[in-house]
């Protein structure tokens, strides 16, 4: 299955599946390591970090959709010619 010049290689989902996993551990010392530096640095209580996380989420979304190539808009459908039909034109 060919998707925009790319293929789908069965043989290449174990290697996949662990960078996969490895995004996944990063994300999560990341955010431990980010929640411990909002505590230390700006006072915060653990109570407190919720709006902390969800700015620094909402940054990263920003971030995703500025710099995401999006595809070309699709040509534009020709309309179809209109139709000669005496009965619609007599009413």
């Amino acid at each position: 299955m060919a998707i925009a010049g790319y293929s789908l290689s069965p043989a290449a989902a174990p290697v996949l599946l662990g960078l996969n996993s490895s995004a996944l551990y990063i994300g999560i010392a990341l955010g431990g390591g980010l929640g411990g530096l909002a505590q230390e640095w700006l006072g915060l209580a653990p109570a407190e970090l919720g709006p902390a996380a969800a700015g620094v989420t909402a940054l990263t979304l920003f971030w995703h959709l500025g710099t995401t190539r999006r595809p070309a808009a699709p040509a534009p459908a020709t309309p179809e010619p209109a139709s000669a039909n005496p009965a619609k034109s007599e009413a």
